[in-house]
């Protein structure tokens, strides 16, 4: 069992807070006495996040661990929607609340969403209206939108940069407070925004930028410190002057890939800190918003391969990453970002480099995380919402708008609790976003037209098949008689493939971003397929990779990884080895070791 004389800590990743509540100078929706600032369902069913039930999932998180007496909350950036100012500011009321209600301290760091380079960037977003229609609100004064009923500038919808847009979020761990132990930056012990600048140069080496870096070191309770990086890199574009617009790129791709160029400093500062707490016995855990390792299971060549360059494959950090943290003495890293739920490992000869990728409270699987430092381990609890109930008044909202919009929410209302809305909601994106913007046309034309079935007949063809020729194929040349004895051998019956292809890239998606958790929502018998289907398609011998069935081989590859990774959900970590086991909290034994 764990020792019990530290506290435990709860993480909490990518809450994406949006508060409905909050003044934005915009009528909104009246209900009751209050008004109400409603996204548009229609913004959420194109999003890789739900936007409305951010505030009622961060509440629901909150409140089961302040039940469960757990005092101490590392929020590990995007803590906002998307930084404006009032949206900050009503995450600082709900922590501040926190904090008078339950003594509990808070530990943040900074994601892409939270804040932006010296000056702050506009944000725009569309509110609804008592009608259903819509409304812009944005600090642009020069925004429009034909369509929008009308568009309110608000300086409350600015993002501000460094250092101001750390303002409301002070008491949350960025300056040091009474009751830490130990505070630093990678500057020194003065929390003085003036004497945490850096110098960053653009590529050309032309314009050189001074920029707030917020890192810091904090030891909360005796013996565990936590380091938490700010891993946001703003760079000067060349040939931009500073404060023109698009004058900084910022890292919401590069993540720690530009870390290794342009904030080595912090690097040498982690390498130090390592040094000081392996010599005073100090349990080291290691926060920030970007993952330091491949939080998928390896599959980034076969993604680049099938899909070419994604906004997901992109923001893979490189194995130069690794190296650079496992060179600095870094062991356990937990980030954010994905919004994916993964534990990834890399071994470099005795040492070792752990990343523990965090789910959102935003998307599916919808899950924090609650870590208890023992002597010789580190127990990492992963805790669903999915039982938080629906609001009824968003409901209500929600209906107005589909009536003027006609909008196709497809099974999205159709379900009572945020589990059920958030695995809706990845299906939904698979039609709307993820097939339209990123899957080849021809394999998009398939996996919308076909079924398991189809795919499995498709395994049996010998011949090399084009995408365009595949149904047409198809249905010529099906097997029925060797298709059964072969999926008999595999271990499923065809009885079991009636699934459409639609939906098995839902649960690819779902194990993709869920790993293990997936498993709650994904059936035994639909596994049994996949994997005998996958299996025909791993038995085939497709050197020609531009064939329908290699590519088909490739997603069924991709799937077989997501399912097969380290422990994602209840799992320890030796801190002496680095070895990874799963465990079942129930009983606090180890089931299975995986490394």
């Amino acid at each position: 069992m764990p020792s019990s004389k530290h506290p435990r800590i709860a993480v909490i990743a990518d809450a994406h807070f949006h508060d409905l509540y909050a003044d934005y100078g915009f009528p909104g929706i009246v209900q009751g006495d209050r008004r109400l600032t409603f996204r548009l369902l229609a913004d959420t069913a194109r999003s890789t996040r739900v936007f409305n039930e951010s505030y009622f999932a961060f509440h629901h998180a909150l409140d089961e661990i302040a039940a469960s007496g757990i005092r101490h909350v590392v929020l590990l950036g995007d803590y906002s929607d998307d930084g404006q100012v009032e949206t900050v500011k009503g995450v600082k009321r709900v922590l501040d609340d926190y904090a008078a209600r339950f003594g509990m301290r808070f530990y943040a760091t900074v994601g892409n969403h939270d804040i932006f380079g010296a000056a702050g960037r506009h944000r725009a977003k569309r509110f609804m209206n008592e009608d259903g229609s819509y409304s812009i609100l944005s600090s642009d004064p020069h925004m429009r939108d034909r369509g929008a009923h009308s568009v309110i500038a608000s300086d409350r919808m600015y993002c501000r940069g460094y250092p101001d847009g750390l303002d409301a979020m002070a008491d949350f761990g960025f300056f040091p407070r009474p009751g830490d132990l130990h505070w630093e930056t990678p500057f020194g012990t003065d929390g003085n925004p003036a004497a945490r600048f850096y110098q960053v140069q653009s590529p050309d080496g032309k314009t050189t930028r001074s920029l707030m870096d917020a890192s810091y070191l904090v030891e909360p309770f005796p013996g565990v410190w936590l380091l938490m990086i700010d891993a946001n890199v703003f760079v000067p574009v060349d040939g931009v002057s500073p404060g023109e617009a698009g004058d900084l790129a910022d890292s919401t791709s590069a993540g720690w890939n530009a870390m290794l160029t342009h904030k080595r400093f912090v690097l040498d500062w982690m390498k130090d800190i390592a040094g000081r707490a392996r010599h005073e016995g100090k349990c080291l855990l290691a926060f920030s918003h970007y993952p330091v390792l491949d939080p998928l299971d390896a599959t980034v060549d076969d993604e680049v391969a099938l899909l070419g360059r994604t906004g997901m494959s992109e923001r893979i950090p490189t194995r130069a990453v690794a190296e650079a943290l496992i060179a600095a003495g870094i062991d356990i890293h937990f980030s954010g970002h994905l919004h994916v739920n993964d534990t990834a490992r890399h071994d470099n000869g005795d040492r070792f480099l752990i990343n523990v990728a965090m789910p959102s409270l935003v998307a599916f699987p919808g899950a924090y995380k609650v870590v208890t430092v023992g002597e010789q381990r580190i127990d990492i609890e992963t805790v669903g919402i999915n039982a938080m109930p629906l609001d009824a008044d968003l409901r209500l909202a929600y209906d107005k708008e589909i009536v003027p919009s006609r909008l196709e929410a497809g099974s999205l209302l159709d379900v009572d609790d945020y589990g059920g809305f958030l695995f809706e909601h990845l299906a939904h994106l698979v039609g709307r976003r993820y097939l339209k913007r990123e899957w080849p046309k021809d394999i998009t034309a398939m996996i919308r037209t076909l079924d398991l079935d189809d795919l499995a007949a498709l395994a049996l063809i010998d011949e090399p098949v084009a995408a365009v020729d595949a149904i047409a194929t198809l249905a010529a040349a099906r097997t029925d008689a060797e298709l059964q004895q072969r999926l008999a051998a595999a271990g499923a019956g065809a009885a079991q493939l009636s699934v459409t292809a639609m939906e098995f890239l839902a649960d690819w998606y779902r194990l993709r971003m869920g790993s293990e958790l997936a498993f709650d929502w994904i059936t035994r018998e639909r596994m049994a397929s996949y994997r005998a289907v996958g299996q025909l398609f791993a038995d085939g011998n497709w050197s020609d990779t531009n064939a329908t069935q290699a590519r088909f081989a490739l997603i069924f590859r991709m799937f077989w990884k997501y399912a097969s990774g380290l422990p994602s959900g209840n799992f320890s970590i030796d801190r002496m080895t680095g070895a990874i086991s799963r465990i079942d909290l129930r009983q606090g034994e180890k089931k299975t070791a995986q490394q």
